[in-house]
Parts: C-alpha cells; structure tokens; sequence
C-alpha cells in the first residue's frame, strides 16, 4: 500500500490528470517528449514543444475541493523546483540555447466531468 501525505491526491489521481493534460496539448497542437522526467530535485510532469518553443508543464490534478484549486498549489517554492529541474533538463539534453517557459495545468475532476485550465507562460525562472 502506497501513503501519501495529507492534502494531495494519490498516485493515480496524479497520473489521470497527466494522462488528460497530455490529451489536452496535444489538441492544442503542443507536441509531448516527455512524460515524469526526473531529475535529482524532483520530476518533470510533461515537457512539450509549442513551435520553437520548450514548455515545461506542471500538472495539479483534484478530486476533492477539499484540496482546494490545482491551480494553487503551484506555489513560488514550488515554481523554483521545478526551475531548477528545466535547468537540470536543459543541461542533459544540451539545449542551452532554446526559448522556452513554464505552464501550469490544473485538472479539476470534482464535478465528474473534467475541468482543464491551462494557464500558459504561468511564472518566470529560466
């Protein structure tokens, strides 16, 4: 049995939220190269390319408004990490010099139907 800590959604809740996110961008004509990147500081939900651009996506999925919004969990701590994780990813694919930003999505799945919001180009870092 896997625990997790009080406030977040299980593993699976997480991986469905990725799984309609990635559906998502895809409709919206961003191309996925990679899904759970990970890093030494962490994982990378999705990377996308948006034209020349490098899109890294932060993904917060729900079940319970008891969590509150997806959307604000994405908090500044958290928005260094994953910062410092694009860096990490830059690094080891040698893309030093490419455009890129940071989405967040947010997955709202309390109402039964999903409810996706996408806010591209959500924070700074790079």
């Amino acid at each position: 049995m896997r625990f997790h800590k009080p406030g977040k959604e299980t593993p699976k809740v997480g991986d469905a939220g990725e799984d309609l996110a990635r559906d998502f961008l895809r409709k919206k004509g961003l191309k996925i190269l990679e899904a759970n990147y990970r890093t030494r500081w962490g994982e990378l939900d999705l990377v996308a390319r948006d034209g020349e651009t490098l899109v890294f996506v932060e993904v917060k999925t729900r079940t319970q408004k008891r969590f509150g919004n997806p959307l604000e969990a994405v908090t500044p701590d958290k928005q260094r990490r994953i910062t410092r994780m694009a860096r990490t990813y830059l690094l080891e694919k040698g893309l030093g010099d490419v455009s890129a930003r940071f989405d967040v999505i947010g997955v709202d799945l309390t109402g039964g139907a999903a409810r996706i919001d996408w806010i591209p180009n959500a924070f700074g870092g790079l």
